[in-house]
């Protein structure tokens, strides 16, 4: 039994030639591949070597919040490489049509705005814990959507050709 318009939608999968909304679409969908990834790194970290969850403890003692939020930043830090390759590989795939620029600067603007867009949900997260004591996972969570909805428009007019 075919699908209405299922080749449509099997034409938008696959080429960069699709209405806005699709394209949105397909890059929260690569958005939520990287954040796996951003995730799982952050989250294995926070939890085994550089202790940064609400229960964490340190030689029997919990970690304090000022502990939390500094090594939240480190983790955040050591998983953004990993997580910013794979947004790149995959939206530069199935998003946005590259060839505006070089590689080389197509992939150092790619990352410059997701620093950019990083940096401004990293320090939100400590501000968040510190004044209204969120736990750990949703001020991560923060972090994930203030840098999505910045990093999709300045990708698609700054970065790629459409």
């Amino acid at each position: 039994m075919k699908i209405p318009h299922q080749d449509t939608l099997k034409r938008w999968l696959q080429t960069h030639d699709t209405p806005v909304f699709v394209q949105f679409v397909k890059y929260g969908l690569c958005g939520v591949a990287s954040t796996i990834i951003l995730l799982a790194i952050t989250m294995t970290l926070s939890n085994t070597m550089i202790p940064a969850m609400d229960w964490s403890t340190i030689e029997g003692q919990p970690i304090t919040d000022a502990q939390r939020q500094r090594n939240l930043i480190i983790n955040n830090l050591i998983a953004f490489p990993f997580a910013n390759q794979v947004s790149y590989l995959l939206n530069a795939r199935l998003v946005f049509v590259p060839g505006r620029h070089s590689r080389p600067a197509e992939f150092s603007l790619f990352t410059s705005i997701a620093g950019f867009g990083f940096l401004i949900g990293l320090l939100g997260g400590p501000f968040l814990i510190r004044w209204f004591g969120l736990p750990s996972v949703l001020a991560q969570f923060v972090l994930i959507g203030t840098s999505a909805l910045v990093n999709f428009l300045c990708r698609k007019f700054l970065v790629f050709v459409r």
